[in-house]
């Protein structure tokens, strides 16, 4: 990857985080969070409302059972009387309606023909209440009640009494005492509930100003399986994202200060070279010197990394014109020939005269010598290297295919090929495939490396360039 590269994608992290950048920032300056203690309330108004109506619910109910169990027991005295009346065959006289009054406390009368003995005192007050039906269930009229039993004599036993007032019969210790266990219930839940939701939201925030830090958050929260725990789990992978976008750009701003310095080098290189190449080739063509002709090759390997160097610390766009592939790759072979002799490579050149494409002639040269020169240093005992060439009309690409029978690209180089100084050789400096990478991206082709299938040894990279 570029220096450019390295660039522009530390400018689209920084782009993406700006907004939580400036929150963090913004919070920590401000030393306020969201409005935690008006979410204790949020919570609590809305579950004393239910509470509050639960408990009037709770008493009216209550008093709506009394009132029913008092009158089923209002019932179930008239009938047990007028049973014991009937059972005894007692009279129904105004003597008898006294004394069942003076013992069971409540008014005693019997009814004939509409009249009652004795006469009460509430009739006129009332007087619906005296032609309630005989069908041993109580009525109401004002503040009295009364319940008419039939007897055998023809008579009705007519009891009467005021009004049961169930508040009275709530109002009791004992209701009080239900109350109060269910206001306790309902405060523990409320406090638990609270606690559970307002201390991690305020832990989470008392760990938003870290966020931005490279020290690590500790949330105990991240544990929990719900929306809580999803909160917290949110932070730390933004903590992490936050974490390495900073290394990101810590170390494009390494390599943009390396690319000025390499730039700089560059160009004070590039002058001696060129001087070591003319006097190398003036005396190569004056006494015809195997040295001279070994000092230009040097010379040449020396330009062409100074070459590299420029590319990636500025990466100019393809002057394109069209290319003989064929050609080029022999001028490259050729400025190889030393090496592929001196390491007993054979090559194996299998490809169409007639491929040509649309492309940068330096740069692409540049492309094959990379190749090359890596496929002769992973075969230092020797061994073959074939290059294989095809134009596909359906997909209007041109592939080249170098295949060597070295030990292969380990798993971390088939991973990280194309990423700038990632080298497994000693004394590399890993720009090699990352110039080969970068130089297709601009002539908008690809790059593939793979491992040949065993029993074959060896690595296969093939290289596609648009037709």
């Amino acid at each position: 990857m570029s220096i450019v590269s390295f660039q522009i994608m530390d400018k689209k992290h920084s782009q993406v985080s700006l907004p939580w950048i400036k929150f963090i920032r913004s919070t920590r300056s401000q030393n306020t969070f969201m409005p935690l203690p008006r979410l204790p309330w949020r919570i609590s108004l809305p579950f004393f409302a239910f509470v509050l109506t639960g408990t009037i619910a709770l008493v009216v109910w209550m008093g709506w059972n009394l009132t029913r169990e008092d009158r089923a027991q209002f019932e179930k005295l008239a009938r047990t009387n007028a049973s014991f009346l009937s059972r005894m065959n007692l009279p129904a006289s105004d003597r008898m309606a006294r004394q069942l009054t003076e013992v069971l406390g409540i008014q005693v009368h019997f009814r004939s023909n509409g009249n009652l003995v004795p006469q009460p005192l509430w009739l006129s007050s009332t007087p619906n209440l005296a032609t309630i039906p005989a069908d041993a269930n109580c009525h109401r009229s004002g503040s009295m009640e009364a319940v008419a039993v039939p007897l055998p004599s023809g008579h009705d036993l007519f009891i009467t009494r005021p009004a049961f007032t169930a508040w009275r019969s709530v109002m009791q210790p004992r209701t009080y005492a239900i109350l109060a266990a269910f206001w306790c219930v309902a405060l523990l839940l409320a406090w638990l509930i609270t606690r559970g939701l307002v201390r991690p939201l305020q832990n989470l925030a008392s760990q938003l100003p870290a966020i931005e830090t490279a020290d690590p958050l500790h949330l105990p929260e991240a544990s929990r399986h719900d929306e809580i725990g999803d909160l917290a789990r949110a932070f730390l992978r933004t903590n992490q994202a936050l974490k390495h976008e900073r290394q990101q750009r810590e170390q494009a701003e390494k390599l943009a200060v390396l690319g000025r310095m390499t730039a700089a080098l560059a160009h004070e290189i590039q002058n001696p070279v060129s001087a070591i190449k003319m006097h190398a080739q003036l005396a190569a063509l004056d006494a015809n010197l195997p040295a001279a002709h070994l000092i230009n090759t040097e010379a040449d390997r020396i330009s062409d990394l100074v070459n590299q160097w420029l590319f990636l610390s500025k990466p100019d766009p393809p002057v394109k014109s069209a290319v003989n592939l064929q050609t080029l790759l022999q001028q490259s072979l050729q400025s190889h020939a030393s090496q592929t002799q001196h390491s007993q490579i054979t090559i194996d050149l299998d490809l169409p005269t007639d491929l040509i494409v649309e492309a940068d002639q330096r740069r692409l040269l540049q492309v094959f010598n990379n190749l090359i020169n890596n496929a002769i240093q992973s075969m230092p005992q020797g061994g073959t290297l074939t290059i294989t060439g095809i134009h596909q009309s359906t997909s209007h690409q041109t592939t080249l295919t170098f295949t060597d029978t070295g030990g292969g690209f380990s798993p971390a180089a088939l991973e990280r090929h194309a990423e700038f100084f990632f080298s497994e050789k000693e004394g590399g400096m890993g720009i090699g495939l990352s110039v080969v990478s970068e130089i297709l991206k601009a002539h908008h082709g690809t790059l593939t490396i793979t491992n040949r299938t065993p029993p074959a040894q060896g690595a296969s990279v093939t290289i596609s360039l648009p037709a």
